[in-house]
């Protein structure tokens, strides 16, 4: 009788693993873009754009400057490598940080489609002029927001472009300019939990297969 009721929790674990992985497994992509060229002839980087899946048909986008460099706020740009359908009121919660500082409540005066930036090409995407930040405070060292779109996913995105200081914390200058990327330089993929619940309904079932052998 032991032995038969083993057998029967044997067989439902493996019909549940199987059943978990024919699922379509939901998977959470991060990728990130290197800022290492640019038009003021400085070598390195000068930050990363990282793209995140956050949500269904939702993405973070975070970037990221490197000590002494600082992201452009009012007539800035972010340019992006991206599906179409993307527009002026897909993005949300903008947020920039310096320091301690945080500038909450922000938003994107202008948007354009198929914006050429400086000599790096034209980007799918490109929003601009970041309005809303405390008087005096022009740059940051980082900033990020949320892109919504139908299907949106971070490995849709190609590539990035920003405007950038030379200088970090919120006062930019002594100069400005364009830095942009290549392909991007990692792509983490995270798994599902139903991915992660399926891994362990397949070590179950191979415990109690063991202990009925036992």
């Amino acid at each position: 009788m032991r032995s038969h009721i083993a057998k029967t929790v044997l067989t439902l674990l493996a019909i549940g693993a199987f059943a978990f992985i024919c699922v379509p497994s939901v998977r959470a992509d991060s990728i990130t873009f290197d800022l290492t060229s640019n038009n003021l002839g400085i070598s390195g980087s000068v930050g990363t754009v990282t793209i995140k899946d956050t949500g269904v048909n939702q993405v973070t986008v975070l970037i990221s400057m490197n000590p002494g460099f600082s992201l452009k706020l009012p007539g800035g740009d972010v340019g992006l490598g991206a599906p179409s359908g993307l527009n002026a009121g897909s993005v949300s919660g903008v947020t920039a940080f310096s320091g301690a500082s945080i500038f909450s409540g922000l938003s994107f005066k202008h948007f354009f489609n198929g914006k050429n930036i400086s000599e790096f090409g034209v980007f799918t995407v490109d929003y601009a002029n970041v309005e809303g930040a405390p008087h005096g405070v022009v740059s940051a060292d980082s900033m990020k927001f949320v892109l919504t779109g139908t299907g949106l996913t971070a490995s849709q995105f190609t590539g990035a472009a920003i405007h950038f200081c030379t200088a970090s914390g919120t006062g930019c200058g002594p100069q400005t300019g364009f830095a942009t990327s290549g392909q991007p330089v990692s792509t983490v993929p995270e798994p599902s939990t139903l991915s992660l619940l399926s891994a362990g309904l397949i070590g179950l079932a191979g415990i109690v297969r063991g202990r009925i052998r036992g």
